[in-house]
């Protein structure tokens, strides 16, 4: 074998070499995986910015201030009571203006008062009362519940009281009205789109409106507010 053969060779096979070795240590380093991400936090339900209209229906169990009085013509101090209004949602976060009224109706009879004690005169005696309510609040939006929208409000209340009984004049039946304030609060939870439930406790006072005459001026009671806790059935957004 000739030496020209020999170092044509050994050159073919160097230049393999250079050709095939240096391939792996030029694929480029392999990148690290990415750090895992966090999950987006959840974003508050958005704030209107228009005006919302929506109505309820109420059912509630009033108990009145003036206890001692309503025990001693209707035989308790806890009614039931009953209405419906109107919300209207303003375009600046959660204030929404609300009016609504509701009616309280029993029958008891008249009463005679003597040293502290109470005698029934066997009259029958119908006692309604139906205020109207005035009222302006805010609405909470919860961000990890957008269902629920927990709620205050308060405002001006118009009483009407009326109270007949049998065999009475025009002049011994009082139908008048009187001047109070209203505080509630609650939440309300969508069942849908457009309807909800909410529940909520209110506190009323119509000071001044009793008293003058009677077995409520016998126990001292004016007030023909309370506390009452109600539920109501919305309809709007």
């Amino acid at each position: 074998m000739s030496p020209r053969f020999i170092v044509v060779v050994a050159a073919a096979a160097f230049a393999s070499c250079l050709s095939i070795a240096p391939a792996a240590a030029q694929d480029p380093p392999r990148k690290p995986p990415p750090p895992p991400t966090r999950p987006a936090s959840t974003p508050p339900p958005p704030q209107s910015k228009s005006f919302q209209i929506g109505g309820f229906g109420m059912l509630g169990s009033m108990t009145f201030t003036s206890r001692d009085s309503f025990d001693a013509v209707l035989g308790s101090h806890i009614g039931v009571i009953y209405g419906g209004g109107a919300r209207l949602g303003l375009p600046w976060g959660g204030l929404f203006a609300e009016v609504g009224a509701w009616r309280f109706h029993d029958s008891g009879e008249r009463v005679f008062t003597y040293g502290g004690s109470t005698f029934p005169l066997g009259i029958t005696t119908d006692v309604t009362m139906t205020p109207l309510e005035i009222s302006g609040g805010w609405r909470f939006r919860v961000r990890k519940h957008p269902k629920i929208t927990p709620y205050v409000a308060g405002g001006f209340t118009s009483m009407r009281y009326q109270e007949t009984s049998d065999f009475s004049s025009s002049t011994d039946d009082v139908d008048e009205n009187f001047s109070g304030y209203h505080l509630f609060g609650g939440a309300e939870y969508k069942v849908s789109k457009w309807l909800g439930v909410a529940g909520e406790a209110a506190f009323t006072s119509v000071p001044n409106a009793i008293g003058d005459a009677g077995v409520s001026s016998t126990f001292k009671e004016d007030n023909l507010g309370g506390v009452s806790f109600r539920f109501k059935l919305t309809v709007g957004r």
